[in-house]
């Protein structure tokens, strides 16, 4: 990660400009008429810069990197990847693969969720295999990754999961079916809307993401 210096300004983003100016000590109202910006631009920038230099700053180590990922809160992860590059991104990914059999519980339900926030498509049959634990937080943020991902190779998996006492599961692979569009589930998740000991939120919910 690239210390800030106003020598290479050439080099910043508008983020990277905004924020190395809230380092200096300007206020808010400051930066917008330097930067000439709103102050929700200027805001944004600055929480952005606070989650990339406080993930990244002083190692380029993919292995820091996911353990300072492991320690922030969902949507600190979710901005820090909207601003990592495509290499960045993608040597997550593979660390997230190579990692994911021996994981820690929280290691794993992190590895997951970040697999389906950047879509990875080489991670299908991996969290396809994790599926089918038994610990319903695993199975649940498999079934959200999953329908994230989007891919097809997932619909007999995810139809399986209907079969699920735990509704939250069963709520998850569902949407997740709407997600991938499955044309195999309709006339499962018809069943479901006609049964009467099905719980009420779970049979409004079923049919209408697969019509979208």
């Amino acid at each position: 990660m690239k210390k800030l210096t106003w020598s290479q300004i050439e080099e910043m983003s508008d983020t990277e400009i905004t924020y190395l100016l809230y380092l200096e000590g300007k206020d808010i109202k400051t930066i917008c008429r330097i930067r000439g910006i709103d102050r929700v631009d200027a805001e944004r920038h600055i929480i952005e810069g606070k989650i990339k230099y406080r993930i990244f700053e002083g190692t380029k180590n993919t292995e820091d990197i996911v353990k300072r990922l492991l320690r922030c809160h969902k949507d600190e992860r979710q901005n820090a990847l909207k601003i990592m590059g495509t290499q960045d991104i993608k040597k997550l990914e593979r660390y997230a693969l190579e990692n994911l059999y021996t994981s820690t519980r929280d290691e794993c339900l992190f590895y997951i969720w970040l697999l389906g926030e950047i879509k990875s498509k080489d991670a299908v049959q991996a969290i396809i295999t994790f599926l089918r634990c038994r610990d319903g937080n695993i199975k649940r943020i498999c079934c959200s990754a999953l329908g994230k991902i989007g891919d097809l190779r997932a619909e007999d998996s995810l139809i399986l999961c209907l079969d699920e006492n735990r509704t939250q599961i069963k709520e998850y692979a569902i949407k997740a079916l709407g997600r991938i569009k499955s044309k195999k589930a309709l006339e499962r998740l018809k069943k479901i809307s006609l049964d009467e000991n099905e719980r009420d939120y779970i049979k409004r919910l079923q049919i209408l993401p697969l019509m979208r």
